[in-house]
């Protein structure tokens, strides 16, 4: 693991096309989309499963585009966009996905040059059964209304049980200790979605993070930078 986390763009619907093309330009190690699939099939990078009130899942690309408030892209136009300047960092929103994803994800980034995280544990045994190589993080911390979300707080059991190889953790949950019980498993993580500068500075400086999500990706590069630099150099 490196000295440091990385860092990954996180890109929210309301940025469009331009903010894809900042956060890949950003210098960040990672650009996250989330993926979903429109009705004709068209695999397509989104968070919320409506558009204008209606199902994605039952609207072909066009007419979501013609309904959304901002760009709808396809994945295939995002991963052009971000391979070559980061990994691509593949939040999956829902099942049905894995395999075209993944195959997409390959010919973009390489075997190797992209993380997938999803809540869904079936996701990560299907990923893992067809592509054991692939990285595949599952993503935890429900909102506290969510059915299960006491589970979030003791969660290392259903980690082990999804096959996961590391943990995409809320921030909130980050700070009331389990951080502590996923790194004691044995489990890296990828903290999200860290804003706030004082908590940047606490998870860029804590060995059990691989990698900082976040909307703010050069300033957590700069803080990242600042905090490699006044590190005490160690005696060979």
């Amino acid at each position: 693991m490196a000295p440091y986390p990385a860092v990954s763009a996180h890109r929210r619907d309301a940025a469009g096309l331009t903010g894809l093309q900042d956060a890949a330009r950003s210098g960040a190690d990672y650009v996250e989309i989330d993926v979903r699939r429109t009705g004709d099939g068209a695999l397509v990078v989104h968070h919320d499963p409506t558009v204008g009130g209606l199902p994605l899942a039952r609207l072909a690309h066009d007419r979501a585009v013609s309904l959304a408030d901002n760009e709808i892209p396809l994945v295939s136009e995002a991963m052009e966009i971000i391979a070559g300047h980061a990994r691509g960092h593949l939040d999956l929103k829902e099942r049905g996905c894995e395999t075209e994803l993944v195959e997409m994800a390959e010919a973009a980034f390489g075997p190797d040059g992209f993380v997938v995280t999803t809540r869904d544990p079936a996701s990560i045994k299907q990923i893992k059964a067809g592509f054991p190589h692939v990285r595949v993080a599952i993503s935890v911390g429900r909102s506290l209304w969510e059915r299960g979300a006491h589970r979030d707080f003791a969660p290392v059991r259903a980690i082990r049980a999804s096959g996961a190889d590391l943990v995409a953790l809320n921030h909130r949950l980050a700070r009331v200790g389990v951080l502590t019980q996923i790194a004691r498993a044995g489990f890296p993580a990828m903290i999200w979605t860290v804003n706030d500068e004082p908590q940047m500075r606490r998870f860029l400086a804590d060995g059990r993070v691989e990698v900082l999500i976040t909307d703010h990706p050069r300033q957590a590069l700069a803080l990242r930078a600042s905090l490699s630099q006044s590190r005490p150099t160690s005696l060979a």
